[in-house]
């Protein structure tokens, strides 16, 4: 009993402490915003918006996707917040990005969330997951006029490069952090694309792309996958950078780790932000965004302070 009472004693500092960080005023107010992504479907986003974003990342976080984004007490709440990488987040917004954080649209709330079946593929992996991001770009342009870049981070990456991929120009850029390569073993969820990454048509990418990635297995030269090299598959890219740390990155657990200056040996969030940002800033778009007249908002209450929510 003492030792359970001594773990939920960390648990409630860590979740005190994630709260501090989403409120500091660089992360600014978070708000739930609800909008049609197809017909019929809904799709929840947690934006988070700094005084003057100078960017907007469409962040695609690992795991499964479903975030389960809610309200409690009349604030914005996460249900599934083990895979959101808050250090990341607060680094990103500190440096005036702005973050969107989808949530699975409502026809694939399951537990597999993105990772589920969508006709014969994945849903990561479908055009109907890229409409959903069409619309949240759109969105985002339609009240700002800045750059938008989608991020992803693991299985995350599937989601951004698939948009990428079908969307042009839609979009500013695309950064890939911890992206799976290959598959060798074949896991239930990623049999379809065995390959992971260098499955997919990344020759169709034609915006500025961040390759991230950690350990000593340089994309650019192959090794250890001298079939293909992520450096020709994006050949439709104008810019290509790719940065390796030299320690092995969890990509993964950055949401599950104690807030901290770094919370992965030898490589802080704050210089992966730097490195994200630095590229964002080299990369501006060819022609300014165009901005529309706003559009109704979809918010669905005004937001406080984010209350992170463990079901």
């Amino acid at each position: 009993m003492q030792r359970q009472i001594v773990h939920l004693g960390l648990l409630i500092a860590f979740i005190c402490g994630l709260i501090a960080a989403l409120s500091t005023p660089a992360m600014a107010t978070p708000r739930l915003i609800q909008i049609e992504t197809r017909d019929g479907i809904r799709n929840r986003l947690l934006v988070i918006r700094p005084d003057d974003p100078a960017a907007a990342v469409v962040l695609f976080p690992d795991g499964s996707g479903r975030l389960e984004l809610t309200h409690v007490f009349n604030q914005p709440a996460i249900g599934r917040d083990r895979d959101i990488p808050t250090g990341l987040m607060t680094s990103l917004l500190a440096q005036n990005i702005m973050i969107i954080l989808p949530d699975t649209p409502f026809d694939h709330s399951s537990h597999l969330g993105l990772n589920g079946w969508h006709g014969s593929g994945i849903f990561r992996l479908s055009a109907d997951h890229a409409r959903d991001v069409s619309e949240i770009v759109a969105w985002v342009r339609s009240r700002e006029n800045i750059p938008v870049w989608l991020a992803g981070i693991r299985m995350g990456a599937f989601s951004a490069t698939n948009a990428a991929i079908r969307l042009g120009h839609e979009v500013d850029g695309l950064i890939i952090a911890g992206g799976i390569t290959q598959c060798p073993e074949q896991r239930t969820l990623l049999h379809l694309c065995p390959e992971g990454l260098m499955g997919m048509d990344l020759f169709d990418v034609n915006v500025p792309t961040l390759v991230l990635s950690g350990g000593n297995d340089d994309p650019f030269t192959g090794d250890p996958y001298p079939e293909t090299m992520i450096a020709s598959a994006l050949s439709g890219a104008p810019t290509v950078r790719g940065r390796v740390y030299p320690t092995q990155v969890d990509f993964e657990s950055w949401g599950a780790l104690p807030p901290g200056p770094e919370t992965l040996n030898g490589v802080s969030e704050d210089r992966v932000a730097w490195e994200m940002v630095n590229f964002i800033q080299g990369n501006p778009p060819a022609a300014p965004a165009k901005t529309e007249s706003p559009a109704a908002p979809g918010e669905l209450t005004p937001m406080g302070k984010l209350f992170i929510c463990l079901y």
